[in-house]
């Protein structure tokens, strides 16, 4: 695999496994309405990261990681799906008393490593790159720059949504913007019990 097909593929791809509607892009779309576009890149970069991280894995060691999760898939899972409603729990709240936007160092720092974990513990990341090693084939140890453009191409589709919801709040009511976080909060409390009795079920038949 070339340097320049393995930068297209990886932002390819990187743009593919970012742009589905999930968990993780309610969330950025969350954040992006109660924090700006500081909360809602900072949400995207540690998608982003998690997901180049996942890449790096795949292109050099890539059976180390899908053992790891395959044996802990339940903890991951689980703890993935609690902390997607503590923060749907936390996201209502705030709507619902109009807090001010966080957008300091602090929050910026949290989005990042929150949204970072969250991402390494979606079954659905894994699967995606469970995909792409199989598509990569017997290039994969030739393609070390593919998590290079993975990362890029995932953000570039964070930022992008971030700059549409943006675009979009800054042209509604106050109260349509506010409507549409709350709603989002509740979509994420949604995912996060459809994660948990996932989870179970799944352990109930293992």
């Amino acid at each position: 695999m070339t340097l320049w097909s393995a930068l297209i593929s990886g932002f390819s791809f990187g743009f593919i496994i970012a742009a589905p509607v999930g968990p993780m892009g309610i969330l950025c779309m969350n954040r992006t309405l109660r924090q700006g576009l500081l909360g809602g890149l900072a949400t995207g970069a540690g998608i982003a990261l998690a997901d180049a991280f996942y890449a790096l894995v795949t292109v050099t060691s890539f059976r180390i990681v899908n053992e790891f999760t395959s044996d802990f898939e339940f903890p991951l899972k689980l703890l993935g799906s609690l902390f997607i409603g503590y923060l749907g729990v936390r996201g209502l709240r705030k709507g619902a008393i109009e807090a001010r936007p966080d957008t300091g160092h602090s929050g910026v720092l949290y989005s990042v490593i929150s949204s970072f974990l969250l991402t390494m513990a979606n079954p659905a990341t894994i699967l995606s790159f469970i995909a792409l090693a199989a598509s990569l084939g017997s290039t994969i140890g030739s393609s070390i720059l593919l998590p290079a453009g993975i990362a890029f191409g995932s953000f570039f589709w964070w930022l992008l949504l971030t700059s549409v919801i943006l675009w979009i709040s800054s042209r509604l009511p106050e109260s349509f913007t506010r409507t549409l976080s709350l709603a989002s909060a509740l979509i994420l409390m949604l995912f996060s019990l459809y994660g948990i009795i996932s989870a179970v079920f799944s352990l109930g038949n293992g």
